[in-house]
């Protein structure tokens, strides 16, 4: 069950027993069951350890979820909408070397996918496993994701009372069968005029019962809901009359701007007015 719940969050640690409270640790290949480090130390270094974790939980409007992730080197530019996940959770010491895992988050109500797990296997891999998108490489292992669908806490609390309420409604044979939902209010607007061109409501749709109900906020909310103003110079322009344009013919252009070019023949044949 809980590999089905988006993740809330993703970091580095420098040991495996580090691993945040809640957090999941990443310390195997999926298909070889190998160590999943990500820093490769030298034959004569120290021994270095990077361990990926991440978290689960189900959605809630004020906690984001993870939609996407990408692998670029150390140099490279980090793509817009993304971060890096540049130090290590435990210690702040630099995360991974040579490459830098980036990751892009979003709040729930701006998408219906997130990706639910995240997964390394090793290079011998060719393709990832069934239902995974492989992001890259690093440290000779293959990053992968699998997307799924979100359920937030709020689905979950209108799913259970709409459910509740559908049950509780008696069924009558014959007649058309209630909706196991609640309607939102009815959208009132005032008719336009030359003087008010304001469209007005009872109030904007995450306002109704049910939203309001489960506390949910959509980004729009109170932001007013009106014409522009320069639209009303339209209601001004329904009175005006355009005068009947009448079309020339052919021939009566000719005959209005016909020129023989009788006075340049003249000159041309007159010596005496030629240019010396």
């Amino acid at each position: 069950m809980d590999q089905d719940l988006p993740i809330i969050g993703v970091c580095i640690v420098s040991e495996p027993g580090k691993c945040p409270a809640n957090y999941t640790l990443i310390d195997r290949t999926f298909d070889r069951n190998e160590d999943a480090d990500l820093w490769k130390d030298g034959l004569f270094t120290r021994k270095n350890m990077r361990y990926l974790c991440v978290e689960r939980q189900i959605a809630t409007p004020n906690r984001d979820v993870l939609v996407d992730v990408t692998i670029i080197g150390e140099r490279d530019n980090i793509p817009p909408g993304f971060s890096v996940i540049s130090e290590t959770h435990d210690s702040k010491e630099k995360a991974t070397q040579k490459k830098l895992i980036c990751v892009r988050w979003m709040i729930p109500s701006m998408t219906s996918d997130a990706i639910t797990e995240l997964i390394f296997t090793s290079r011998v891999l060719k393709k990832p496993p069934q239902g995974f998108t492989l992001v890259g490489e690093i440290n000779m292992l293959q990053l992968c994701y699998k997307m799924g669908k979100i359920q937030t806490s709020t689905d979950q609390v209108m799913t259970a009372s709409s459910v509740q309420s559908y049950s509780s409604t008696p069924q009558l044979h014959g007649l058309a069968q209630p909706l196991p939902y609640t309607l939102p209010p009815a959208t009132i607007a005032r008719p336009l005029n030359s003087g008010q061109a304001t469209l007005s409501r009872t109030g904007p749709p995450e306002q109704s019962a049910n939203s309001l109900a489960t506390s949910h906020v959509n980004p729009i909310s109170g932001i007013e809901w009106k014409i522009n103003q320069k639209y009303k110079l339209i209601l001004e322009l329904q009175n005006l009359s355009f005068p009947d344009l009448h079309c020339k013919t052919l021939g009566e252009l000719e005959q209005q701007y016909k020129y023989d070019f009788s006075v340049e023949r003249s000159v041309s044949k007159n010596p005496a007015l030629r240019t010396p």
